[in-house]
């Protein structure tokens, strides 16, 4: 039987630093690919010519004017020739193995929409690996599974979307994901989002079938001073705006509910991002929309303690600096706040 086509899509601005390693790590596959799609959004340094400088026939370069990384992705899926998509990000990098276990699982199981695997982060200037991306999915451990019977993968149980949706960070990022093409073949990305596209995009995907993981860690993310997801101190705006949008395409029951109260979280998320950034009131009126989401009392409450103890805070920073402006002293009036959980962004 002839390999599966595979179209893999690196969107790419100004990276002509990084793309010939990630292009490499597609070469170096141990499943073969059909094309490798160079969308460039309108790069102003050398990238043209870095990956001109490839003779491999598979590799197509486009030139597009500069309108962003959703765009750059929906022109890709608009090129491609593959029976699966792939994207990966011009700074990434993928192991050798990436394509070959994801082509496992859904070869093995036509129902599987799309795959995802664990990844891990590295920081470009030191080389220091970051912990993996699954300890920041604790839900997996309990989530719903049915062993895949290849690649030691897992296939969530019961509708994927219901249970994914609900998690504290939602399982999203594209570079670590392999689509069936004709599941998603009327999907584009929302270019209205500046950042998440890649969660909301993920997030329809999970609507279509079912979806499959593995716990391997088979990619590699880059952390520079150039990363669009640099500055995460608002994200949590930025994926509310992108799970407002699933709204209008949730379509049972089941995912009605989960996406509210998703929302819920979502939209006290927002509200302490703010309070924290010093936007108190704009923060108290995302606060406010919460609780015209139909969704957890449980989680409403609690949000709401969140709130109070970024607001408390905020104005004990407030406190503390015209004490330091009063006495000409630098110590704290009173015991420093715990810092919020940490988290990771792609």
């Amino acid at each position: 039987m002839n390999d599966p086509r595979v179209s893999v899509i690196i969107p790419t601005y100004n990276c002509a630093k990084y793309i010939a390693q990630s292009i490499d790590s597609v070469l170096a596959q141990t499943r073969p690919v059909t094309e490798i799609l160079i969308i460039d959004d309108g790069s102003t340094d050398d990238t043209a010519a870095a990956v001109r400088a490839y003779s491999d026939p598979r590799i197509r370069y486009l030139g597009l004017p500069h309108r962003g990384t959703a765009a750059a992705r929906s022109t890709g899926i608009d090129r491609a020739c593959g029976d699966y998509l792939a994207f990966l990000d011009a700074d990434d990098l993928w192991r050798p193995r990436m394509l070959e276990r994801h082509l496992q699982v859904m070869e093995h199981d036509s129902t599987v929409v799309c795959s995802f695997t664990n990844f891990i982060r590295f920081m470009d200037e030191t080389g220091e690996r970051l912990p993996e991306q699954f300890e920041y999915y604790p839900e997996l451990a309990t989530l719903a599974a049915r062993e895949c019977g290849c690649a030691d993968a897992l296939i969530v149980e019961g509708d994927a979307f219901a249970q994914l949706i609900r998690f504290q960070e939602i399982p999203a990022f594209m570079q670590c994901i392999l689509f069936r093409r004709a599941a998603i073949a009327d999907m584009r990305l929302n270019e209205s989002l500046r950042r998440c596209q890649d969660l909301e995009f993920v997030a329809r995907a999970f609507m279509r079938g079912n979806v499959a993981f593995s716990r391997e860690v088979l990619t590699e993310v880059r952390r520079h001073d150039s990363n669009i997801t640099k500055d995460i101190s608002l994200m949590a705006l930025d994926k509310l705006w992108a799970l407002l949008p699933l709204q209008a395409a949730v379509d049972t029951p089941a995912r009605h509910a989960a996406l509210n109260d998703r929302l819920v979280k979502a939209w006290i998320d927002a509200a302490t991002a703010l309070i924290r950034a010093g936007r108190r009131w704009e923060g108290l009126r995302h606060h406010a929309k919460a609780f015209t989401v139909p969704g957890s009392a449980r989680r409403k409450l609690r949000g709401t303690a969140r709130v109070g103890y970024e607001l408390a805070a905020s104005f004990g920073g407030a406190t503390r600096a015209l004490r330091r402006d009063a006495t000409g002293s630098s110590a704290p009036a009173d015991a420093p706040w715990p810092s919020p959980r940490r988290r990771l962004s792609g």
